[in-house]
């Protein structure tokens, strides 16, 4: 990808690939919705088949696996401090919603900084680096700036929202709920309020050249641990109340 291609996307969150108002709210039945998934996912719309999964290990991994699973579709580059932050906060999130599925869109410059992402992640799939779907995704879903989590609803085959980072900031305990109703998991004034009061943590997180990424690991890079970011913060700290 030339410096031209990658230059709009390094910027903050991008704005909202679904219109509306991202706190109307569907009562539509989270297990009929799963049934229903599972009945359309042979239909051309779904973007499950026009791309190629594969695990943190390399492995191949079929499409009908996710079929029914709400997706988030992370947008990002490992050397930038801000997707490093959010990769933390999924990785929190992941572990308190397993069947939520995180897929990697990786703008990274090199396949040896996104193999070390995946090795950070486990958890995680990915488009494979060398799949030229990738532009295409950041095309269709008008991903304006990294990091972006563009949230994937099985059921209407469509981005609910690409504020999905938003939602794990400022409303992470609902938003999962939420997206599995086909809502967009935050309003507007969760978003506004967010921000207002957001501060990044100091000293966790950095920038790195793609080089230093290459070959050392982000432990190695003195760049911190999930429970260093902003809600790992208030976990520990509401844990330590508690004792």
């Amino acid at each position: 990808m030339s410096a031209a291609e990658t230059a709009p996307l390094l910027q903050a969150e991008a704005p909202p690939a679904v219109q509306g108002a991202p706190d109307s709210t569907t009562n539509t039945n989270v297990e009929e919705r799963r049934k229903r998934a599972k009945a359309t996912i042979d239909k051309s719309e779904s973007i499950l088949f026009r791309i190629k999964l594969q695990d943190a290990q390399g492995n191949k991994v079929p499409v009908y696996e996710l079929a029914d699973k709400t997706i988030g579709f992370l947008c990002g580059a490992g050397r930038f401090a801000v997707c490093q932050e959010l990769a933390l906060q999924i990785d929190e999130f992941l572990e308190h919603h397993p069947k939520f599925t995180l897929v990697y869109v990786s703008l990274d410059r090199q396949k040896s900084t996104f193999d070390r992402i995946l090795e950070a992640h486990p958890r995680w799939l990915a488009v494979p680096y060398d799949d030229p779907i990738r532009i295409d995704i950041l095309n269709s879903w008008k991903t304006q700036g990294v990091p972006c989590l563009h949230i994937y609803d099985p059921v209407e085959h469509q981005i609910v929202t690409s504020w999905g980072g938003s939602c794990l900031r400022f409303n992470a305990d609902k938003c999962y709920e939420e997206w599995q109703q086909g809502s967009q998991g935050i309003s507007w004034w969760q978003m506004l309020m967010g921000w207002w009061y957001y501060q990044p943590p100091q000293g966790v997180f950095k920038d790195v050249t793609e080089e230093e990424l290459a070959v050392q690991s982000y432990a190695e890079l003195g760049i911190g641990a999930p429970s260093q970011t902003a809600g790992g913060q208030e976990r520990a700290a509401e844990s330590k109340k508690d004792k």
